[in-house]
């Protein structure tokens, strides 16, 4: 199914406010852009398969979210890849490190939970 131009323009001005509302509603929304995310991609389609576009939310100038839409999905994965090469920090080197501090932390508190479990019980030996 062909949209005509000035639909697909409205079908995209809809999709972008409700998807704008329930970005604004999610806790870690006025964090984004200090954690270092400033660039948000979403691709739509409509329920009979066809592709309405990729909405690129930019993080702009310390005050709001600018957008633009890329016609196809490639020209968003393409546009997606550019932006994460061009990146000052390694992505990679930050999730692996982040992964690492969580198992950690996840190891610790299964310990803690283990040693209440004794505790509760009466089952850990006391030398």
């Amino acid at each position: 199914m062909d949209i005509a131009e000035e639909q697909l323009e409205k079908i995209r001005f809809t999709i972008e406010v409700q998807f704008r509302e329930q970005l604004v509603r999610r806790a870690e929304f006025p964090f984004l852009q200090s954690i270092g995310l400033k660039d948000i991609f979403q691709g739509f389609t409509n329920p009979d398969g066809t592709y309405l576009g990729m909405l690129h939310l930019v993080w702009s100038s310390g005050t709001t979210w600018r957008s633009s839409w890329i016609d196809t999905h490639e020209e968003g994965e393409d546009l997606i890849r550019k932006i994460f090469r061009e990146k000052p920090e390694d992505t990679e080197k930050l999730i692996s490190i982040h992964h690492l501090i969580e198992i950690q932390r996840q190891q610790r508190v299964n310990v803690e939970h283990e040693m209440e479990h004794l505790l509760e019980n009466g089952d850990l030996l006391w030398n």
